[in-house]
């Protein structure tokens, strides 16, 4: 649960405030959508390999690999603006998220599973099995992410002078964004990396 709470950290601060980057940073707000299925597009691909992956490597391998994979891909869109090119940048920007979303795609196809060993895990340790109580901590958290993320950003949009009325950002808004929208996702999948190496 805890790995999850940072690996949706990640994903709802990246998708919540892509949108706005796009619009402030790369002027380019119609890209959104399609930022975001590349971001997924990923996962999609890896599921008929998965069973494989975690036969030859085992769960907790593969998802901590995935973890890795996706903070080589957030720290490469962390930097991706000291280059000057903004084309370039971009064309950075969108290899990084592919980078990220293989990385998110094996940890999103076995977290479910991983899920199920906890709950055996517990049942053998106290003869009590506990599914219900288990799935149920895992949703609240979950929820509590969503909610933890959705005022996060607000207060972060707020704190760096964002204007949502305003038909442009200044360059120090568009810079904050974009360190927002990097920065954080790569915070949440190092605590979930840290998690799944260390707890689970």
């Amino acid at each position: 649960t805890l790995a999850a709470m940072g690996m949706f950290l990640g994903m709802n601060a990246a998708t919540t405030a892509n949108t706005i980057m796009f619009a402030t940073y790369f002027n380019k707000a119609s890209m959104s959508g399609l930022i975001q299925m590349i971001g997924f597009l990923p996962m999609f691909i890896f599921m008929p390999f998965i069973t494989k992956i975690v036969n030859k490597y085992g769960k907790k391998e593969a998802s901590v690999f995935g973890t890795i994979v996706s903070l080589i891909g957030g720290a490469v869109m962390l930097v991706f603006p000291t280059i000057n090119n903004p084309d370039i940048a971009l064309v950075v920007y969108l290899l990084a998220l592919v980078i990220y979303g293989v990385g998110m795609g094996v940890y999103t196809c076995v977290s479910w599973a991983m899920m199920g060993d906890a709950i055996d895990y517990n049942e053998w340790k106290t003869g009590k099995r506990e599914e219900g109580t288990v799935y149920a901590a895992y949703s609240l958290a979950r929820k509590l992410v969503q909610a933890i993320v959705g005022s996060i950003g607000g207060f972060a949009l707020a704190a760096i002078g964002y204007q949502s009325g305003a038909a442009t950002q200044t360059p120090e808004v568009a810079e904050g964004i974009r360190t927002i929208v990097t920065l954080v996702p790569l915070i949440g999948y190092a605590f979930g990396a840290i998690c799944l190496k260390f707890i689970y």
